[in-house]
């Protein structure tokens, strides 16, 4: 009965939910997207493609932190208002493309 108690109150504490933020990078410089990741931790920044107007996305990170057990972060870059070659991290499985890729 203990345990049940326990649990009932555990279930009733507030825990803070967190969502992930997209940025539509094309509107934004390189250093605004730089600095909305590193305050968010995670982000989804997208973009509409040139040619098809498809919209483009991907989950970038502050650190490896934010990254699940096995990944590594790399570099990519993301075209922003201001530059076509904005460097952002991502999380990328450990074992892809022969490993490490920083």
């Amino acid at each position: 009965m203990r345990k049940f108690a326990f649990a009932v109150i555990l279930a009733l504490v507030p825990v803070e939910a967190s969502a992930i933020v997209r940025y539509m990078v094309q509107g934004m410089t390189c250093a605004e997207v730089q600095n909305s990741v590193d305050r968010d931790g995670v982000a989804i920044l997208y973009r509409q493609a040139s040619k098809s107007g498809v919209p483009l996305y991907d989950r970038y990170v502050a650190n490896g932190s934010f990254c699940q057990a096995g990944q590594d972060t790399i570099k990519e870059s993301v075209p922003t208002a201001d530059t076509q070659n904005c460097r952002v991290s991502k999380c990328l499985d450990g074992t892809r493309f022969g490993g490490n890729n920083r």
